[in-house]
């Protein structure tokens, strides 16, 4: 019987541990699907964009099943990437957004690092330069102290975003330190390391580009030349499209009087962007300035073919941009009212907790300043009563006081005796200045106590003047008084006031 349960259980665990192992073994397998398809988008981003964008949106599918923030973060930005490549930027910005919200992108600076730069890409394409600045500005914070090669790349791209926002405004010396900058942070990673980078990182080519085209715009070719070089052989390492780098070469050949090689270039840079049949960008400035070589070689028939061909695409790039501005504008209209919104929630959120907080300080108070009531009425009985019982013994301490007075005055052999019980502290703190007084000499000392005169004394104990006079006399010697002591005081300060001490 036990074995059988044994059995049973060892069964029961089996088919437990088969379970994890295949659900293990699928997850693995779908994050193997999705790196090897973000691999395929990374291998093609230049060469094939619009497949590079299926593989994206395959791996996004696959990622977007599973738990894998950061792999679902990766597909879109490979997807952003890659529309914003085939310069579809009212798609590719919902993608960057995406991405930004997710909470790998949070806690990963480079991820989101990656994500600010092609936004600040993003805006650059549709001349919304202070945004673009922004973006690139947060990427520098996320990167410049990082020293892992993909932060390194990312930070250099900025920087050379940055300089070239200042060739915007002809504001070439900042221009130049920017790039000077981005050239040598790219520097410091080295050629080992940056060949085998994904192709998003590979931005030397850029850089170069950069450099060589702020020095074509100042009109200083010679400079130029030597950047060209290296940004088109960094190009043909990295398997980049040349269509930029020919142009640039075209360009030099013009500021240096060449233009029949000029065309030559501007002409090689057409073929190269035709390859692409994905590109989805028109050749309206190459054919601008094939027009204006022709021109400058009195080849005016072509030239005016060419600026035919370049009106007809300026056109339709016009058009094109009215309706990606537009598109960009309604998302960042859209996301200023998602954050207007969430400003107005907090307002709001703030303000109910203020009201709730007043409400319960106003009801504290109100609470407080009734029990403050209950306790002052409390406090006012009690005062009462207690001026009751004060009352009660002044009358009582004053009748008594009278009663004594009057038996003194009648020299009440009962005076003594009820001297003692309205002052009981009396006789043991007398006794304790000195135990050997007599009974009468106490009796003086109470009717002393009682403020009568010695004529009084005399009076009420039918006995001369001058013997009282002599009987306090021996008292004052025997208590040891000065002359100029007060007896009565001397008296009830030791009775009233001092606490009895052995003699």
């Amino acid at each position: 019987m036990l074995n059988r349960f044994l059995r049973n259980d060892l069964q029961f665990l089996s088919f437990i541990c088969t379970l994890v192992i295949v659900s293990c073994s699928c997850g693995q397998n779908e994050n193997s699907k999705i790196d090897d398809l973000l691999q395929q988008a990374d291998n093609l981003l230049d060469s094939d964009c619009l497949n590079s964008l299926d593989y994206a949106k395959s791996a996004s599918l696959i990622a977007e099943k599973t738990n894998d923030s950061k792999r679902k973060a990766e597909t879109y930005y490979y997807i952003a990437h890659s529309l914003n490549m085939l310069e579809e930027y009212e798609k590719s910005f919902p993608f960057i957004e995406k991405g930004l919200k997710e909470h790998a992108t949070k806690v990963n600076k480079p991820l989101k690092a990656r994500f600010l730069s092609l936004k600040g890409y993003h805006y650059a394409r549709l001349h919304l330069y202070k945004q673009q600045a922004k973006q690139h500005e947060e990427v520098l914070d996320l990167t410049m102290s990082r020293k892992d090669p993909e932060s390194v790349m990312i930070a250099a791209l900025s920087l050379a975003s940055l300089g070239l926002s200042y060739t915007i405004i002809n504001d070439y010396s900042p221009a130049h330190r920017f790039l000077d900058r981005a050239l040598k942070h790219a520097k410091t990673v080295p050629d080992t390391v940056y060949n085998n980078l994904k192709k998003i990182y590979k931005v030397k080519a850029n850089l170069f580009y950069y450099k060589a085209m702020t020095y074509i715009e100042q009109r200083k070719p010679k400079e130029a030349l030597p950047f060209i070089q290296l940004a088109n052989q960094q190009a043909i390492v990295d398997d980049r499209p040349l269509t930029l780098f020919l142009e640039l070469y075209a360009d030099y050949y013009m500021q240096m009087g060449k233009t029949e090689k000029a065309i030559e270039f501007y002409s090689l840079a057409i073929a190269d962007k035709r390859k692409r049949i994905w590109n989805r960008s028109t050749s309206a400035d190459l054919y601008l300035k094939i027009s204006k070589s022709y021109n400058k070689i009195n080849q005016y028939e072509e030239g005016e073919k060419y600026l035919r061909l370049s009106a007809s695409e300026r056109l339709i790039d016009e058009n094109n941009n009215r309706k990606r501005m537009q598109a960009i504008l309604d998302n960042i209209e859209k996301e200023e009212r998602t954050i207007k919104n969430k400003d107005n929630q907090i307002k709001i959120v703030l303000c109910l907790a203020l009201l709730v907080t007043l409400v319960l300080f106003l009801w504290k108070y109100k609470e407080y300043k009734q029990k403050k009531k209950k306790l002052l009425s409390a406090q006012e009985i009690e005062i009462a009563q207690k001026k009751q019982v004060i009352e009660s013994l002044e009358l009582k301490v004053n009748e008594s006081f009278s009663e004594l007075i009057e038996l003194a005055k009648k020299n009440s052999p009962t005076f003594w005796a009820r001297f003692q019980e309205v002052h009981p502290k009396f006789l043991k703190r007398m006794l304790c200045i000195d135990a050997n007084f007599k009974s009468s000499e106490l009796i003086l000392c109470a009717y002393i106590y009682l403020g009568f005169s010695t004529k009084e004394i005399a009076d009420y104990t039918f006995k001369a003047t001058k013997t009282i006079e002599n009987n306090r006399y021996n008292l004052r010697k025997k208590l040891g008084l000065a002359p100029e002591e007060d007896l009565i005081l001397w008296l009830r300060n030791r009775v009233d006031d001092n606490p009895p001490t052995e003699g």
